[in-house]
Order: structure tokens, then C-alpha cells, then sequence
């Protein structure tokens, strides 16, 4: 369990780590255009992030006897938007940004395609003349869903009421120079609300009221290797301490779901409503050095400048969805699957393997 546990904390980390490596690309174009570039393409990043954590709670409305008790392990993924792949660079939005011919170029999210635009500069002028530099902008990832393993400790109560645990304690360890620090922690409640219903309590099937909220949080620190070095041999008259690049990443999800079952021998199909909400911050701080000229109107004038704290990107979603899934029993384990749709927000899939001791 522990090196589950550990494997997940480290997809997570990777998540971070992506999304930093991607995004520091934007610095290039100073701290304000580069926010707003970044926050085009992290924004399907930073909801689905969230709505990932609101789902695959549950693949049955009967909450778990007294004592009796479920380990679930498995998968979720929200799926981005064709509208959320990609997005236009307007020249006009930006400071210093501009495009050939100063047309909108189209760009790909961090879940759009793996295709990198060109005709994207920087533009720097001393009133007499203009120097363009082309910038790098990030490639997608090629995918257009993102996913998140899900492990989860449930266990029956009393008086039709079940408990769900995810996570693991806040702890750090650090590679090739870097460290890392992450901890996750959700908490869910399920209970039968048949039983307080005269004319329901005798009927087939099971009818329960679900409430679940996480938090999830990890940092990236350098200490012996940075996040973003100065461009080499390219003057750094004011060089700044690099070791203070830090990437802080957290969210916070909760949801509420109204959730119905029947069991049908090893087969139980449920479906239900729910309605969840959940937001993310990134922020990335410290110095990061840029290559930019001392005289913008000679292209071999270059030297090194520094932005501090460049990033603070926000995400937050909220949203109706209707879902429906089957589960599969057999002795002490069964598999599930189910999927969510979402009006207008992020529509998901789930699925893995329960085993315990189950009703």
C-alpha cells in the first residue's frame, strides 16, 4: 500500500512539474503578457485537476455495513474541451507580444495538440526601431483527457452511514537536486436516506446522500538545481539568488450527490446527481533570469534581466452532472466503472477495483 500510495504522490508531482517546466517557456515575453499566455494555457489543467478529485467516490448507493470495510484503487480523467485544446494570441491583449502580420495565431492548451505555433515574437523598440525575437511557445501534451489515480480506505459506521478516507500525510524527498513536498487528504461521507422515508424503507433498491471534500497540495523547490537557469554566456551584471524558484500548487474540491442502486446478483448498476465545486492555485516565485537587450534596437545586446514571483495562475469550476456506472462482485473483490456528464463543464470517466469486506 505504501508504494501505491508513494506511486500516486509521484504522478502528482509529475503533473507540477510538467506544467512549471512548460509554462516558465512564457517568461520571455516579460511578467505580464507572460501571465496572461500562461493562464490561457493552464487553465484546463487547473480545473480538471480539480474535478478529477471530486469523482470515483462511490460505485454503490448502500453504504457498508457496521465494520465491514472497502480498499479502492483506481483511475479517473476529466475530459478537456474542444473549445479548452487551444487558444488564440491576440496581439492586442499583449504588452510586448506580437505576430507576423499581427494576426491572431492559434496555440495549443496544455491539453491540446502536440503542435507549437510560429510567427510569435517579442517585441522590443527604442521608438526609432523594433527588434523581434521569436519566442518558444509550449507544445500540448497531445491528449485531450486528464487523468488521476484515485486509492480510497471506506468503512461502514452505524445507523446506514459509511466513511471514506483518501491520502496520504504531507511529506518531502528530494532528486537530482530539487525537493518536493506534497500531501493529500479527502473525506467522504455516504448515508442511506431510505430508511427515514416511511414509504421508501420496504422498496428494491438503495437510496443514499453522499458529501466528500479534499485538499491536495505540493511544492517544487530548488536548492542545488534550478527550475530556470540564465541563458550562458550572456551578461548577468545583477545576478539574483535562483535557489528561491519555488512552484506552490494546491486545490481544494468538495461535492454533494444524490445517488440511487439496485443489485442484481454480482451485478449492481447506480446512478445519480451531483453537483461539486473545486479551485487551484499555481503560483510560481522567486527570481528567474531572461535574456533580453540592454539596446532594443541591436539584436546582439543581450543581457540577462530578472522576474520576480512571475506567475500566480487561478482555476475554479462548478458544475451539475448527471452519472451512471455497473459494478461487478466476486468474493472480496469487484471491478466498476462509471461515467459523468457535465453540462457546459467537464465530463469524466472512472473506473478500478474494490476488495474488502463487503455487505
Amino acid at each position: 500500500m505504501k508504494k501505491l500510495l508513494f506511486s500516486t504522490l509521484l504522478l502528482l508531482v509529475v503533473y507540477s512539474v510538467n506544467a512549471q517546466k512548460d509554462i516558465v517557456q512564457f517568461l520571455a515575453a516579460g511578467k505580464k503578457d507572460a501571465n496572461i499566455m500562461a493562464n490561457y494555457y493552464a487553465k484546463p489543467f487547473l480545473n480538471t485537476f480539480g474535478n478529477n478529485l471530486n469523482n470515483g467516490w462511490y460505485s454503490t448507493a448502500a453504504p457498508l455495513k457496521t465494520g465491514r470495510f472497502t480498499v479502492t484503487i483506481g483511475a479517473t480523467g476529466s475530459m478537456v474541451p474542444a473549445d479548452e485544446q487551444s487558444f488564440k494570441i491576440i496581439p492586442k491583449e499583449y504588452s510586448v507580444i506580437s505576430t507576423t502580420g499581427n494576426v491572431p495565431v492559434t496555440a495549443s492548451t496544455m491539453f491540446g495538440e502536440k503542435t507549437s505555433p510560429t510567427g510569435v515574437f517579442a517585441k522590443y523598440n527604442d521608438g526609432a526601431s523594433s527588434i523581434l525575437f521569436p519566442l518558444n511557445i509550449p507544445e500540448g501534451s497531445g491528449f485531450n483527457i486528464s487523468p488521476l489515480p484515485l486509492v480510497q480506505f471506506s468503512l461502514g459506521l452505524f445507523k446506514g452511514t459509511e466513511v471514506m478516507l483518501r491520502g496520504f500525510p504531507k511529506f518531502h524527498f528530494t532528486n537530482e537536486g530539487i525537493t518536493y513536498k506534497a500531501g493529500y487528504i479527502g473525506i467522504g461521507v455516504k448515508h442511506d436516506i431510505k430508511q427515514w422515508i416511511p414509504f421508501m424503507k420496504e422498496l428494491p433498491f438503495d437510496l443514499s446522500v453522499i458529501g466528500a471534500f479534499t485538499s491536495a497540495s505540493f511544492d517544487v523547490q530548488a536548492k542545488d538545481k534550478f527550475l530556470l537557469d540564465p541563458e550562458v554566456n550572456v551578461p548577468n551584471p545583477d545576478k539574483k539568488d535562483y535557489s528561491t524558484q519555488e512552484l506552490n500548487f494546491s486545490t481544494s474540491a468538495w461535492n454533494l450527490n444524490l445517488i440511487i442502486s439496485k443489485k442484481l446478483s454480482l451485478l449492481t448498476v447506480f446512478g445519480g446527481f451531483r453537483f461539486s465545486h473545486s479551485k487551484t492555485t499555481l503560483d510560481l516565485l522567486g527570481y528567474y533570469p531572461v535574456t533580453t537587450l540592454s539596446n532594443p534596437s541591436i539584436a546582439t545586446s543581450k543581457i540577462i534581466s530578472h522576474i520576480q514571483d512571475p506567475f500566480s495562475l487561478n482555476g475554479s469550476s462548478s458544475q451539475f452532472g448527471l452519472n451512471a456506472g455497473v459494478r461487478i462482485k466476486l468474493g472480496i473483490f469487484a471491478i466498476f466503472a462509471e461515467g459523468s456528464f457535465a453540462p457546459g463543464g467537464y465530463s469524466s470517466v472512472s473506473g478500478g477495483l474494490n476488495f474488502g469486506l463487503f455487505n
